[in-house]
């Protein structure tokens, strides 16, 4: 009976305990604070505690006065300027737990007001500066040769027109400015290959690949093209002596585009010609050259010889590799008539050639 009494009183004893606990437990938790608040110059923010231990360094809070951002550009220095932007009260984390340590939960912290965009503003500046820190050269068509006109750095600022800070949104160029600027200063030849649409979509992409930080590619102010666009047979190829390239359509459609040498000295003949004949190798006994993947077109009575598409002629040394005894020539005028292709070229054009197939070349 008083081991039963005993274990009654310790039983009790602990639910009061317990029940005590529980209650200063629920007391503490009722009073202890919730939120804080910042007396800042135009309003009053709350801040939930809990919040508090989620937060960076600093606290940003918008200044309620807010502006509509304005932002310049100076053509002179090549640079985004802010004229007008909102603000922000950018307040330490640590200063607003000192004040919870002295038990404050309304008080004035310490603040900076700073410009909002300023980082942005900076990182986009960065991103001009690569386009216009050095000059941007243009490759121009003159006849069969190449020649090239720069746009130095002054006029690649005054040319551009950012109208945003997004990094991912790179300025564009002015086209007016740009194709006035170009076309003064065009030779005749210049004139009659330059491609306004071309010059400015190349600048542009050249422009935009700069501002991202790759490498600048070949600017070209031509490339008009194939002077037909599939229509003249289900494939067929068309050689633009001009531009030193060879398209081959197929399925009415164009496939692909090649660069390949031309004739120099014998010009290649312009008109409408039909493969004769085809063979993996072939070779010259005027040039004693190899001339893989041979395909002829014309045979030229003045010459005795048949003219045709092959790879780039060579020699081979003692271990059978090639030689390419007049240079490595392919996109300028070289042959003796023929219309030479790149090795990588050559049979992948030779295997999709038919004999009796149009060849269709044009200046």
């Amino acid at each position: 009976m008083r081991f039963k009494k005993f274990i009654t009183v310790i039983t009790v004893f602990v639910l009061t305990i317990l029940s005590m606990f529980i209650t200063f437990s629920v007391i503490a938790y009722v009073n202890t604070p919730k939120s804080i608040s910042l007396l800042l110059p135009d309003q009053k923010y709350t801040i939930i505690l809990r919040d508090l231990t989620n937060m960076s360094e600093e606290l940003v809070v918008p200044v309620i006065k807010q502006v509509t951002p304005l932002i310049s550009y100076n053509s002179l220095d090549g640079v985004l300027e802010s004229v007008i932007v909102p603000e922000d009260y950018y307040i330490s984390t640590s200063d607003i737990k000192t004040h919870l340590d002295a038990g404050q939960l309304e008080f004035v912290p310490s603040y900076v007001i700073k410009p909002r965009f300023t980082a942005q503003l900076n990182d986009y500046n960065i991103a001009l500066n690569r386009i216009h820190r050095s000059p941007l050269t243009i490759s121009l068509k003159d006849g069969s040769e190449m020649s090239s006109l720069t746009l130095d750095t002054m006029l690649l600022r005054t040319m551009l027109k950012p109208n945003s800070i997004d990094l991912n949104v790179p300025p564009m160029i002015d086209k007016e400015s740009l194709l006035a600027y170009i076309k003064r200063n065009l030779t005749p030849k210049q004139k009659k290959f330059f491609s306004e649409e071309v010059a400015y979509q190349n600048t542009q992409k050249a422009i935009n690949l700069r501002f991202l930080g790759e490498p600048t590619p070949v600017v070209l102010g031509v490339d008009d093209g194939p002077t037909s666009y599939g229509q003249l047979a289900n494939k067929y190829l068309e050689v633009d002596l001009s531009q030193q390239k060879m398209y081959f359509f197929i399925n009415n459609t164009l496939y692909k585009e090649y660069k390949v040498s031309t004739g120099a000295e014998y010009p290649t003949p312009v008109g409408e010609y039909h493969i004769l004949n085809k063979a993996p190798l072939a070779y010259s006994e005027i040039y004693q050259v190899w001339m893989p993947y041979w395909m002829g077109f014309k045979y030229a009575n003045d010459v005795g010889a048949y003219l045709g598409l092959h790879e780039i002629a060579h020699v081979k040394d003692v271990k059978g590799k090639p030689i390419y005894r007049y240079g490595y020539y392919i996109g300028d005028m070289m042959t003796g008539g023929c219309v030479a292709m790149e090795p990588k070229d050559s049979r992948e054009i030779y295997n999709l050639s038919d004999v009796g197939m149009l060849v269709r070349i044009v200046k």
